[in-house]
């Protein structure tokens, strides 16, 4: 156990002097001040980077520039926001928040934003070491509370990580009393069916006989966010369909990078973030159930899932996909318009015009991506 306390000292977010040193590296990186000049207006930039500058501690950071930052892309990106479920939490707790994943930065910014602007503490969030691709993201990553989740290795070397990660997320929620984010699945989902890994709730309560017992001590939360324009839709179609012809994915070096910068920049229509209800209840009453341990975590994991499936805002768009589908338009009038499907139609012709392969294949794809929440939805309600 003290190896793998050791290990946090590792895959912590930044402390003490490291925040005023990680500040200064961003200061002067050249994307740096791009990236401001996106946010704030180039008129701006240089007041910005002095106040930046004055950053010395992790709350500093998100209250100068993360919030801003978030607020500022919303508004550039995004045609209305909306979040719900606040009520459901307590502020003096700490929380193990999962929540599906449609973007790489933005799922966890967002939520980030809404806590702070709310009067609840920010939660710490996981951070893939594939998304480490330079000394500027991990600064960016680890000032705004992320840690190192470790992606990969050997079948030792993933149990030994799994280890760490739930010694850590443990120490952080029950020890320390401050919440953390993850996704509910390994990567961000590119075909629209969100389903919590079953994997995930066993590493949770690893080295514990007791799953209910162990995860209740987490407090924790299921969160839905919704986008009406799917983040990155060219490259999660284009991966889809080559997994759909049966070869393997291999992305470019920059992919992850570009895909962040996309989904910053990219338009979003209407946002949506709902926090669920906190699953202690649920967990008291499995943990009266015959059931073992891995049909509890199976169980878990359903739960999470009808969570997330329940309070996902819908749009238009999940409505127009699903109908053509199913060869029908019994949602039209109702959930979608006539201008709504021009707009889905001239959305579907950019994405899928810009791919190579079978035109009716790739649209199958695309339509699967936005039908699939309502399909979810439909299956638990």
């Amino acid at each position: 156990m003290e190896q793998i306390k050791e290990g946090f000292d590792v895959i912590r977010p930044y402390a003490g002097d490291e925040v005023q040193e990680a500040v200064q590296r961003v200061v002067l990186h050249p994307l740096f001040k791009g990236m401001l000049q996106y946010l704030f207006g180039e008129n701006r930039v240089h007041a910005a980077i002095e106040d930046f500058k004055t950053i010395d501690t992790i709350e500093s950071f998100q209250a100068k520039f993360s919030s801003h930052a978030v607020r500022r892309v919303v508004e550039k990106t995004a045609d209305s926001f909306s979040f719900g479920g606040l009520e459901n939490l307590d502020p003096s707790k700490g929380y193990l928040f999962v929540s599906n994943h449609r973007d790489i930065v933005l799922d966890s910014a967002i939520m980030q934003w809404v806590l702070l602007d709310n009067g609840h503490r920010t939660s710490q969030i996981t951070f893939g070491s594939n998304l480490m691709s330079s000394q500027f993201i991990v600064d960016l990553g680890k000032l705004n509370k992320m840690f190192t989740l470790y992606r990969g290795g050997s079948r030792i070397e993933q149990y030994r990580n799994a280890l760490l990660h739930s010694a850590y997320i443990r120490h952080t929620v029950s020890g320390q009393n401050e919440s953390v984010w993850i996704a509910q699945r390994d990567g961000r989902t590119k075909d629209g069916d969100d389903k919590t890994q079953v994997a995930l709730i066993k590493m949770f309560s690893l080295g514990d006989k007791d799953v209910c017992r162990s995860l209740e001590t987490l407090n924790i939360v299921p969160v839905s966010i919704s986008y009406e324009y799917e983040p990155c839709a060219i490259t999660k179609v284009r991966e889809c369909y080559t997994r759909a012809m049966g070869n393997t994915y291999v992305k470019h070096p920059n992919e992850d990078f570009e895909s962040v910068m996309n989904g910053i920049t990219g338009k979003k229509g209407r946002v949506h973030m709902e926090f669920g209800k906190p699953l202690n209840v649920f967990l008291r009453a499995l943990s009266e159930s015959d059931l073992d341990q891995n049909e509890r975590s199976l169980q878990v994991a359903a739960e999470i899932d009808r969570q997330i499936y329940l309070s996902y805002k819908l749009n238009a768009f999940n409505y127009i996909a699903f109908d053509r589908l199913k060869g029908n338009s019994n949602h039209s009038g109702t959930f979608y318009s006539m201008e709504d499907v021009e707009l889905f139609d001239a959305h579907r012709k950019v994405v899928t015009d810009s791919l190579e392969g079978d035109a009716d294949m790739l649209k199958g794809i695309f339509l699967k991506m936005y039908a699939s929440p309502l399909a979810n939805k439909l299956s638990v309600g």
